[in-house]
C-alpha cells in the first residue's frame, strides 16, 4: 500500500475518531491499491471485494467466488483476506468504523494524484485523445452513431481502457440532448463523440466533434464561444482556487459571448479521478482545487461542447497526437 495513501486514511480515522475505515466504492479500491479491478457488474458502484483499512493492515472482504481471481491478479499483495460463503450476506465489520457507502468519505483523500498516478493518467489521457481523434478522422457520412461507438469502444479496449460513458450524436441530435446515447441515426453533416476512459480506476474525459462541408457562421460563432468558456476555467483552474469562483470565471465568459444562460443546461464538470466527477461545480461551491488533481470542465453551447481532462494548472491530458485542429487554445471542429 502506498504509504501517502495510508497516511491520508490514518488522518481521516484520526478525524473521525474510528478504529477503521470499510472502503466499499469500486473507485476507492482502486485508488487504495493503485488499480485493482473489483467489478463485475459496470453497473454497480460497488464491487465483489472491498477492503477493511485499519492503522495495522488491511484485510479484502470477499467471497469464495472471487478470492482466488483476486489473489492471483490483483494488487493485493500485502493484504490480509477474509473469505465467506457466497451465499453468505455481507456483514458490516464489527470495528468502530466510516465507510465510503452509501456517502463517500473519501473524495478528498484521492488527491493529490502520487507519482505513480500521475504517470498512469498523463498515458491514459494521451492514448484516449489518440483513440477518440482516430476514429473521428476515419469516420464517413453514412456512418450509424452505434458504428462510430462500437469503432471507439474497441480502438479503446485493445489498449486495456473501458469507456463508462462513451455518448455519439449526429446532426440535429447534437443539439436536442446533452446526453445522447448512441443510436441508429446517420451522420450526414456533423458528428460529436464524448467518452469518459477508464484504466487502473483513474478516468479522463474528452469531447470532440467533426464536420463535413464548411461550418456555417451560427455554429462557428457557438464553437469559438464554449472554446473561450473552457479557456477561462482552465486558466482559472489552479491549486488553491475555490470551485465556486473558477466557475464563475466560465460564467462571465458565457455571458460576454452572448450565451449567458446556456450553463443552466448542463453541469460544467468538476474534479475526478477516480470517479466522473467527485462532485459536479456548482457557483456556490467553496471546496479548493488542489495540487495534482485532475478536473473535467465540459462546458457546452447548444449544439456543440467543449472538453478535455487537464490536471489542477492547465496540463491538457487527452491532446493525443497533438495534430487535432486548435481554436485559440481549445480543440477546434475537424472540418472534413
Amino acid at each position: 500500500m502506498d504509504a501517502a495513501k495510508h497516511e491520508r486514511l490514518a488522518r481521516c480515522a484520526r478525524e473521525r475518531g474510528v478504529e477503521a475505515i470499510w472502503i466499499r466504492r469500486r473507485a476507492n479500491v482502486a485508488w487504495l491499491t493503485d488499480g485493482a479491478d473489483v467489478h463485475c457488474d459496470l453497473g454497480s458502484e460497488l464491487g465483489v471485494a472491498s477492503v477493511l483499512w485499519t492503522p495495522r493492515g488491511a484485510t479484502v472482504r470477499t467471497n469464495t467466488i472471487e478470492a482466488a481471481r483476486l489473489r492471483d491478479e490483483e494488487p493485493f499483495a500485502g493484504f490480509a483476506f477474509e473469505v465467506a460463503d457466497w451465499w453468505r450476506a455481507t456483514e458490516p465489520p464489527e470495528v468502530e468504523h466510516v465507510a465510503d457507502w452509501p456517502e463517500d468519505a473519501l473524495i478528498e483523500l484521492r488527491a493529490p494524484l502520487t507519482d505513480l498516478e500521475l504517470e498512469r493518467v498523463r498515458a491514459l489521457g494521451r492514448e484516449t485523445g489518440e483513440c477518440l481523434e482516430a476514429v473521428l478522422r476515419d469516420v464517413r457520412r453514412g456512418a450509424s452513431e452505434l458504428d462510430v461507438a462500437a469503432a471507439l469502444g474497441g480502438a479503446l479496449r485493445r489498449r486495456g481502457i473501458r469507456a463508462p460513458v462513451l455518448l455519439v450524436a449526429a446532426d440535429g441530435r447534437i443539439a436536442r440532448y446533452r446526453h445522447p446515447i448512441p443510436t441508429q441515426a446517420r451522420l450526414e453533416r456533423v458528428l460529436m463523440a464524448v467518452v469518459c476512459a477508464e484504466r487502473h480506476g483513474l478516468i479522463v474525459s474528452a469531447t470532440r466533434l467533426v464536420h463535413f462541408g464548411a461550418l456555417d457562421a451560427d455554429l462557428r460563432r457557438r464553437h469559438d464561444a464554449v472554446c473561450a468558456v473552457d479557456v477561462a476555467l482552465h486558466a482559472a483552474t489552479v491549486p488553491g482556487a475555490r470551485y465556486g469562483d473558477v466557475l464563475r470565471r466560465g460564467l462571465d465568459v458565457y455571458a460576454a459571448t452572448g450565451f449567458s444562460d446556456e450553463w443552466t443546461k448542463h453541469h460544467q464538470g468538476g474534479p475526478m479521478g477516480y470517479a466522473l466527477r467527485d462532485f459536479c461545480v456548482a457557483p456556490a461551491e467553496l471546496r479548493g482545487v488542489s495540487e495534482r488533481q485532475v478536473v473535467g470542465w465540459n462546458p457546452s453551447i447548444t449544439g456543440t461542447k467543449s472538453e478535455d481532462a487537464i490536471l489542477a494548472g492547465g496540463e491538457v491530458l487527452t491532446r493525443g497526437a497533438g495534430d487535432w485542429p486548435m481554436r485559440d487554445g481549445r480543440p477546434d471542429i475537424l472540418v472534413r
